[in-house]
């Protein structure tokens, strides 16, 4: 009976090995495969279709993506493409399983916009660990073409950096979904003008969640008027008291308060 478990054991122990053999030999093989630029499965973008592990252009998606970039670069505009774009009732890839289920496109919206802008695929390439690397199938979208797209998308970049925004990320809508900042300048005399919008009207356009647009110096003031008065609680200058003790026993009570005063400074 020893023996006999002790075979079954070491059979399993054998079975195990190779089928992790096969395992590791198969990801070396997909990952060669992606290396030459096939696909490996997964959702084909817009554009493509799959034949044979190789991306084929779709010559009516191949078409509207080439009429995305060139509108893009005519209109410099997301927002104003997106317009154009769900009046034309444009989707993101309608495809079958492989069980042949068929999913339906969604609608568009400006987050898929920039996604499309973005993927180098149209290139020609493929992206193999973390590295976008030449690939089988025939590119779509013109290096010049891509470059002309991308120096008005570096350039949008650079506007919304240098644009303050205290409140980014941490203040909601009444609809629970965080707001983005947005602004826009009045080209007659140059004035910024600061909001925080819904996030939906960032995706599709304004007014489309039906809910008000706040001016941003309005709510970050009234943001850091109840940090002040938190701040300046009595409570809290207890607790802070105890800690900056800790911290640095020559602090005494004066000298917290004092600081505490002079918070609109800091």
């Amino acid at each position: 009976m020893g023996r006999l478990m002790l075979n079954i054991l070491l059979s399993f122990a054998q079975f195990e090995r190779e089928v992790t053999g096969e395992r590791i030999r198969d990801k070396i093989a997909a990952s060669k495969a992606k290396a030459k630029g096939m696909w490996m499965g997964g959702v084909p973008p817009l554009g493509y279709d799959v034949d044979n592990r190789r991306l084929v252009p779709n010559a009516q998606e191949a078409q509207l993506i080439r009429h995305i970039f060139q509108r893009f670069v005519e209109l410099g505009s997301s927002t104003a493409l997106f317009n154009e774009l769900k009046l034309d009732g444009v989707t993101s890839k309608a495809w079958t399983t492989q069980d042949g289920k068929v999913r339906e496109g969604r609608a568009i919206d400006k987050g898929m916009i920039y996604k499309l802008l973005n993927n180098r695929t149209y290139l020609g390439e493929l992206r193999h660990r973390e590295q976008w690397v030449p690939a089988a199938h025939p590119a779509i979208i013109e290096r010049e073409l891509w470059d002309r797209v991308h120096t008005i998308l570096a350039t949008n970049r650079a506007t919304q950096a240098v644009v303050p925004f205290l409140l980014k990320g941490i203040v909601f809508g009444n609809d629970g979904r965080a707001l983005s900042p947005w602004h826009s300048t009045k080209k007659s005399n140059g004035r910024r003008y600061r909001y925080y919008i819904p996030m939906r009207d960032t995706k599709e356009q304004a007014g489309a969640s039906g809910l008000p647009r706040l001016p941003a110096a309005e709510l970050e003031s009234a943001g850091l008027e109840q940090l002040r008065g938190i701040l300046r609680a009595p409570a809290v200058l207890g607790d802070l008291l105890s800690q900056a003790s800790n911290l640095d026993p020559t602090l005494d009570e004066a000298n917290v308060i004092v600081a505490m005063t002079r918070l609109d400074a800091i």
